[in-house]
């Protein structure tokens, strides 16, 4: 045995006795109730197994249907002849359409000798060359003269002893059932033990009893399919994750230029809202100061239109909130109600007194007036 084998040993022991293997059973068989009766073969083959028992010289061909052992009845040719045993199994494979076919021999229970053997743990992983060694404890022959097969016992082995199946029959038996079937160009996939009688529906142990150089080579071919198809499966979640996360990358990369997009026109247009709203309140004190000062040449207009022409200005003084002017007049109090009457300015009176000019014979004044609307205070400005 291989490393490649007794690593699949290994592996299949230790799947057949795990939950996993149940619980797949399970699931494929719940599966299979789901699936239409026309379908369920195409989708679910199942292996059609054929067993050869012999009775002295006539050949009994079993076959599988439905899980149920049959024996094979169609034996007449067209012709009406007997058909033979090895047109049989040849008929069945043909007849299997595309189905996996597996036909082994099967000893009566009086050619073999079978035994019940039990073995510690750390013998599992060497069974073949442990029972090798021990033979002469189990049966009276030696390796060189007998051919053995065994079955290990899932059920009533334990964490101490591994319990075996043992079944011994001599190699010549195995030699003559290999030439009977090469003769009728019959390939064996096994050769088991019959532990029925022969007249009734075989039961086999479950060993393999044909010889290592005479066994099929193991197809890895659906191993190599499960592999690779596992690595393509790696290598498209991989392939799908990082284009995830790139598309994610490239997506926040695209946001955060966007954001500092989004952010350098909120700074702008923060700013432009800073500078309309200085441009508004510098054209609101521009009106402001319009409405609420008069115009220099207006002032000047007006004044000079009020004024009678005995009188005469010295100086004349404009500041934002008041007007002053001083001159001289032949009767400087009647100018007060003369300015009073204009809108330019409010409340005209003279300042200081009024003084006579002896040289000229006219009277000296000053008078000032608010250029702004005086505030009336109400009762309750006046209560506070």
């Amino acid at each position: 045995m291989n490393t490649i084998d007794k690593l699949q040993n290994d592996l299949s022991l230790w799947y057949a006795a795990s939950p996993i293997n149940q619980f797949m059973h399970w699931w494929k068989t719940e599966l299979k109730s789901f699936v239409p009766q026309k379908y369920k073969q195409q989708l679910f083959p199942a292996t059609i197994k054929v067993y050869l028992t012999q009775d002295a010289e006539t050949m009994t061909v079993w076959y599988s249907t439905n899980n149920n052992l049959a024996k094979y009845t169609d034996t007449t040719t067209t012709d009406g002849t007997p058909e033979q045993w090895w047109h049989q199994v040849q008929n069945i494979i043909n007849e299997a359409d595309g189905k996996k076919v597996s036909v082994e021999y099967l000893l009566s229970n009086d050619e073999a000798l079978i035994r019940k053997i039990a073995l510690p743990q750390a013998a599992k992983e060497n069974l073949d060359e442990v029972i090798g060694f021990e033979l002469d404890k189990y049966v009276p022959f030696n390796q060189e003269q007998v051919q053995l097969g065994y079955k290990i016992d899932q059920i009533n082995t334990n964490e101490d002893k591994i319990l075996l199946d043992l079944a011994v029959v001599p190699k010549q038996a195995v030699a003559d059932v290999l030439n009977l079937c090469d003769d009728k160009s019959i390939s064996l996939d096994g050769i088991d033990v019959n532990l029925m009688d022969k007249d009734t529906e075989p039961q086999y142990l479950g060993v393999n009893l044909l010889p290592a150089e005479n066994r099929k080579p193991r197809n890895y071919f659906n191993l190599k399919l499960n592999l690779a198809l596992s690595l393509v499966l790696m290598a498209l979640i991989y392939f799908v994750m990082h284009t995830s996360l790139a598309n994610k990358q490239n997506k926040i990369e695209r946001l955060t230029e966007i954001n500092s997009i989004l952010q350098q026109q909120a700074r702008t247009s923060k700013l432009l809202r800073k500078e309309l709203k200085e441009v508004i309140v510098s054209s609101k004190f521009l009106q402001n100061k319009k409405h609420n000062h008069p115009a220099l040449v207006t002032i000047l207009s007006e004044v000079t239109t009020i004024l009678p022409d005995h009188t005469y200005l010295t100086r004349l003084k404009i500041s934002q909130e008041n007007l002053e002017i001083t001159g001289q007049s032949d009767n400087a109090n009647s100018l007060v109600p003369k300015l009073d009457e204009s809108t330019n300015w409010y409340v005209p009176q003279i300042v200081g007194g009024i003084t006579p000019d002896s040289r000229t014979n006219k009277e000296k004044f000053t008078i000032k007036a608010d250029l702004k609307e005086p505030q009336i205070e109400t009762e309750d400005d006046s209560n506070t």
